[in-house]
């Protein structure tokens, strides 16, 4: 099962089972979206994008279908820049737009649980000193700096507040040593609970 979307995500979209386990279908998602091109074309939607979709998956939807993606919601932060990957999708017209810019600060990713916190990299933090600005905040300026839509979540006012200021320009220099902090490490992949297998051929996936 794979989701061509507009704009928002996460599995309580997703119809249960009695077990609270999502029920998967077998719809094409080339399919999906070319229905979701009639709703664009009749002009019921302003724009519509994908999220989670390889540049292979990508490139067949392109192939099929008359509309572009406006936008591509994918998990980046420094940890994961997947730069090769974003350079394709921009140079397709699609817009980058990063989900989890904080990486293993959400807590429902069961991977990097057992390990410091990307907002609590040495390398951001050093960085953050000079801006007077703290790591989370670092993770976005360089999400903006990358030219994509940094799309931070939190319910608690004064974090809210402090991604606000995460809107500043970092200096090349700095840019050049958050380059140096890449795992390549993707600590959301949903293919177990969604019946697909997310990210074949991308930075980050685990076979």
């Amino acid at each position: 099962m794979h989701w061509p979307v507009a704009f928002g995500r996460g599995d309580s979209m997703f119809p249960k089972d009695n077990n609270g386990n999502t029920i998967n279908g077998d719809t094409d998602f080339v399919d999906t979206w070319k229905a979701m091109e009639k709703t664009f074309k009749k002009g019921k939607a302003k724009a519509i994008g994908i999220s989670n979709f390889s540049r292979k998956e990508t490139e067949r939807l392109l192939k099929e279908t008359e509309v572009v993606p406006a936008a591509h919601q994918i998990e980046l932060h420094p940890y994961l820049q997947q730069n090769e990957a974003c350079a394709w999708f921009r140079s397709k017209g699609i817009h980058v737009q990063q989900y989890s810019p904080f990486g293993n600060q959400n807590e429902v990713y069961s991977k990097g649980q057992n390990m410091g916190k990307l907002i609590d990299d040495p390398t951001l933090v050093e960085v953050g000193k000079k801006y007077n600005k703290n790591g989370a905040q670092v993770a976005l300026a360089w999400g903006i700096a990358q030219g994509h839509s940094v799309l931070p979540k939190s319910k608690t006012p004064s974090r809210i507040k402090d991604n606000l200021e995460g809107d500043f320009r970092l200096e090349q220099a700095d840019l050049e040593k958050l380059k140096g902090v890449d795992k390549q490490m993707r600590f959301n992949d949903p293919s177990a609970n969604f019946g697909w297998n997310f990210y074949i051929d991308e930075d980050g996936k685990v076979a």
